[in-house]
């Protein structure tokens, strides 16, 4: 008998809707705690961002700060005369202008009214990008699955984060479940252009760091159309504020400059964000090589690294549709080749629902698939607050590398499914000739 039926006997319609009722309840009250706690040490306007002095710093450097300068009359994207007007503050990452929209609205409001606001717009977005993970994932159990998982979120760093000021891995996440739901869609999608696919692109790209893997993903599964779509959907809905810019630069050209300017600064050893900042507390693979004092500065290096990613998800795409495969590649190439840092691990949520749902409906029988499986799991599931209490001479460091060496296995464990799926085929047919 699989888990699934298992759990349909075991859980009557009454009991299921108690304990539904009561996951909400303790969310609720999770939810209570963490803004209580976050609210009681906010970092605030004019607070120097290059210490650690409180919560919401990110909503503050990428959402509220930025809004208000664009209002009045600033180019967000110009590190030189950001800093001119905001020195306190972390320079405004180059996100699509179209997440602007949110500091227009947020910018006018005192900040920590904004932060509130901010934080029921994050909650209403988890919640939602919850459904459609656990609808899909897993179906039969998705009622219990969405209050069970945003209880976690309140838990686990990544996911407290993303709720309280990284919204824009929340995107990602739903983007990337959009995206992997379609592709791996065995039946015909009607009408002739694919919208979830377009949408989930549209939604990783909103921070380009998400969006670089599933773009090329999206072109080498054939789904040309829908990419040529999502992006000029995202250039369209950028226009407006995209102007404002232009015309707070000087123009069109000026603009550009400005961008470039931006990433050069990103680049350079006095960004918070470089690999040669002597706190920088990157995730992907280059950064944690960095932490570990190798040089790996050299622009070549992270050139490689990006188009070795990339390649690698377009190859898993050509031979494989299998869920689990299909979203660990896309999901671990973007966390380990391109910038990312500790809160976008909660990326790892759309492999680990998928293979939620395998184990629940008796599927997750291949070796390969229970190894991808398991290093995930054990990466959403590790506390870096415990762990470093725990083990002795266990710090931030070792706790992150422990996740890339998690994260790393679980890939070559994907590519090793994917090429035996393919192979078996093959060999099953010379067998049978014989």
């Amino acid at each position: 008998m699989i888990l699934s039926e298992r759990l349909e006997r075991g859980l009557t319609a009454r009991r299921r809707t108690w304990l539904v009722r009561l996951l909400w309840v303790v969310v609720a009250a999770a939810i209570c705690v963490r803004i209580g706690v976050t609210l009681t040490d906010p970092i605030q306007p004019t607070e120097d961002a290059g210490v650690d002095v409180g919560y919401f710093l990110d909503f503050r450097d990428t959402v509220w700060t930025p809004g208000r300068f664009l209002l009045s009359g600033g180019n967000p994207y110009d590190p030189e005369t950001y800093f001119q007007a905001n020195p306190w503050a972390w320079p405004f990452g180059v996100y699509a202008p179209v997440w602007l929209f949110l500091g227009l609205i947020l910018g006018p409001l005192p900040f920590l009214a904004a932060v509130v606001v901010y934080q029921v717009i994050a909650l209403v977005l988890a919640i939602v990008m919850l459904r459609v993970l656990s609808r899909w994932a897993v179906p039969t159990l998705a009622d219990i699955a969405v209050p069970a998982v945003l209880l976690w979120m309140n838990i686990w760093y990544p996911g407290r984060t993303s709720l309280s000021a990284q919204m824009g891995t929340l995107l990602a996440v739903l983007g990337v479940t959009l995206m992997i739901r379609q592709l791996t869609n065995r039946l015909p999608v009607e009408p002739r252009v694919d919208r979830p696919l377009t949408l989930g692109i549209a939604l990783t790209m909103v921070k380009p760091q998400f969006g670089v893997v599933p773009l090329f993903v999206g072109a080498a599964a054939g789904k040309l159309r829908e990419v040529a779509l999502a992006v000029l959907g995202l250039a369209v809905l950028s226009l407006p504020v995209a102007v404002l810019c232009a015309v707070a630069a000087g123009g069109p050209l000026e603009f550009v400059r400005s961008i470039l300017r931006n990433l050069a600064y990103a680049n350079s050893p006095n960004s918070p964000d470089s690999l040669t900042h002597p706190g920088q507390g990157r995730l992907d693979l280059l950064g944690i090589l960095a932490r570990h004092g190798l040089d790996v500065t050299a622009a070549w290096v992270s050139l490689v690294v990006t188009v070795a990613a990339i390649a690698l998800a377009i190859a898993m795409v050509r031979i494989t549709r299998n869920p689990l495969l299909l979203s660990t590649a896309i999901s671990v190439t973007t966390l380990l080749g391109i910038y990312h840092s500790t809160y976008d691990l909660l990326l790892l949520l759309v492999p680990v629902a998928v293979g939620v749902g395998m184990i629940v409906r008796g599927e997750l029988t291949e070796p390969a698939e229970r190894v991808v499986f398991g290093a995930l799991l054990l990466v959403v599931l590790h506390l870096k607050t415990i762990t470093r209490t725990l083990i002795p001479r266990f710090d931030t460091l070792g706790a992150d590398t422990v996740n890339v060496i998690l994260m790393v296995v679980a890939l070559v464990a994907s590519v090793v499914g994917a090429a035996q799926a393919r192979l078996r085929p093959a060999t099953l047919t010379a067998v049978s000739g014989r």
